[in-house]
């Protein structure tokens, strides 16, 4: 026995057979057949995790979506100023701002961009000069002015997508389960 561990040792003189050799390691063909079920098992997985991934830059993007509205809205009660949830469809952009009029120092405001791939589709086709539609309007009071938009998708490149709408109060929205 040595320091490594234990240590089997043949006698001088005895030959070493195919079977022996072959008991301590893989063959060349069973590693490329390893490999080849490896890559079938990728291959198949593959599109699943890319709809996976999809799937979570949607999610992902209606939350913040739908955290801007909850800011606009918290704002427009403690403020006591009107507080607009606006989008840039063409820009992939969207933001919160104070109504025209209402405007402090610009701290309150808050402008974000979407993730490569994603866009807007929304009702309302009016845009203002800066190519913004004023999707939500939180009036002081913190409820919905009746021109804000019912809905609004984010799609991305491979026909997802996702709908953010109103509340059936129409007090606020609500993340609407994937369209696809």
């Amino acid at each position: 026995m040595g320091a490594r561990g234990r240590m089997t040792t043949l006698p001088i003189g005895t030959p070493v057979n195919d079977a022996m050799r072959r008991a301590a390691a893989f063959t060349l063909v069973e590693m490329i057949m390893v490999m080849v079920v490896l890559c079938i098992l990728i291959g198949l997985a593959a599109p699943s995790l890319a709809r996976s991934f999809h799937q979570r830059n949607l999610t992902q993007e209606a939350t913040r979506l739908l955290a801007a509205t909850e800011y606009a809205r918290d704002e427009a009660v403690s403020q006591g100023a009107p507080m607009v949830v606006w989008i840039d469809a063409a820009g992939g952009r969207f933001g919160v701002k104070a109504l025209p009029g209402y405007e402090d120092s610009g701290a309150r405001n808050k402008d974000f961009t979407l993730i490569n791939g994603l866009h807007f589709d929304t009702q309302k086709g009016s845009v203002d000069a800066a190519g913004e539609n004023d999707a939500a309007v939180f009036t002081a009071d913190g409820s919905l002015d009746p021109s804000s938009e019912t809905s609004v998708k984010i799609l991305d490149d491979s026909n997802g997508s996702i709908e953010i709408a109103q509340t059936s109060d129409a007090w606020g929205y609500e993340i609407v389960k994937d369209t696809q």
